[in-house]
């Protein structure tokens, strides 16, 4: 992964910023089961699916990404609010183009530009994107828990929370019952990255779609530049590894980030579901305004309170003929979104 970072000035003043990913994109490697999920569409648009993804499955893309495809959430840019929406999108396209015609007389090939995760609430000022050919999508929302100011311990929440979902949750945790947990130090995260990272493939080899996959020195490399502000936390069952998830600090938001488990212990002990609390556990702790879980199992999240946010996603191939049958094989390869959300506070 290569990475961009522009600046917007006027008259001499920095006014605005950018982040860019260029990273190498391989719809074989990303995409994991097409076929198995895909027995909604009719056989034609099956077929027309299968045959867009060998052309392309064994080729890489590169991609000229703004955000962060390792982040759920609005991280590509910043302008002040005294740039109106439309005028800031407006110029980022501009700066994009420039960027794509840059790396390319660097002999760095740009496939397409992706404009990752825009709020909803942008959807108008971001038409100028629409407009220039770029196709919108989703994938699944982001979901976010909102803290409330009266929950100053775990068991604030616990009271705002009904009675049902109270005894899911203390059988969650009677669960885990034969568990330690425990913070991982730096050592330990640096002694412990070929385990950490053999439990993060148990988990994400089993997603349908994953844009990034991670080395067994992310983990490691992030500790050592975010500090307390990331933190890697431990399940172990007879002193054995067999779970961890992990959290960035971020201002005002604790952003649940990699985690890893054993599938086959995560029914007896719910590890996944105790993690899920352990993080707002902290987030509250932390005195954050919101706990973000990002995408992924949305209705286990929900059953905590968190809602889901919708994310716009903006992507324009360099190819006019690519980008003019874009939409469907977006929607062909987009994750499946069938879930009922939950609300675990009393009415």
């Amino acid at each position: 992964m290569r990475f961009s970072y522009l600046i917007f000035y006027r008259n001499e003043e920095p006014i605005g910023v950018a982040y860019c990913q260029i990273t190498p994109f391989s719809v074989g490697e990303s995409v994991q089961s097409v076929d198995e999920k895909s027995n909604k569409y009719p056989c034609l648009v099956r077929a027309f699916g299968r045959i867009v993804r060998n052309l392309v499955a064994e080729k890489n893309r590169n991609l000229l990404v703004c955000g962060n495809l390792l982040l759920t959430g609005e991280h590509g840019f910043y302008f002040p609010s005294s740039i109106d929406k439309a005028t800031a999108f407006d110029i980022l396209e501009e700066a994009l183009i420039l960027t794509q015609t840059e790396l390319e007389s660097k002999n760095i090939n740009i496939d397409g530009i992706f404009i990752k995760d825009i709020a909803e609430d942008h959807r108008a000022p971001v038409k100028v994107l629409v407009d220039r050919k770029f196709r919108e999508f989703t994938f699944h929302p982001n979901m976010v828990l909102n803290l409330r100011e009266s929950w100053q311990s775990f068991d604030d929440y616990m009271n705002d929370i009904s009675s049902k979902y109270k005894v899911r949750a203390r059988k969650a945790f009677k669960s885990l019952d034969g568990i330690e947990k425990r913070e991982l130090t730096d050592i330990q995260i640096f002694s412990s990255q070929d385990r950490l990272l053999e439990l993060y493939k148990s988990v994400v080899d089993n997603q349908d779609f994953n844009m990034v996959t991670l080395t067994e020195n992310y983990l490691p490399s992030l500790k050592r530049k975010l500090g307390d502000n990331f933190k890697v936390f431990g399940y172990f069952l007879d002193e054995k590894l067999i779970g961890y998830f992990t959290t960035i600090k971020n201002h005002h938001e604790l952003e649940a980030h990699f985690l890893g488990f054993e599938p086959d212990l995560n029914r007896t002990y719910q590890i996944y579901h105790n993690m899920l609390f352990d993080i707002l556990k902290m987030g509250i702790e932390y005195g954050v305004k919101q706990v973000v879980y990002a995408r992924t199992a949305m209705e286990i999240k929900s059953t905590l309170g968190a809602v889901a946010l919708e994310m716009l996603c903006y992507i324009r191939a360099s190819n006019r003929l690519t980008n003019k049958v874009l939409p469907p094989i977006v929607e062909y390869l987009k994750p499946s979104t069938e879930w009922v959300a939950r609300n675990p506070f009393k009415v």
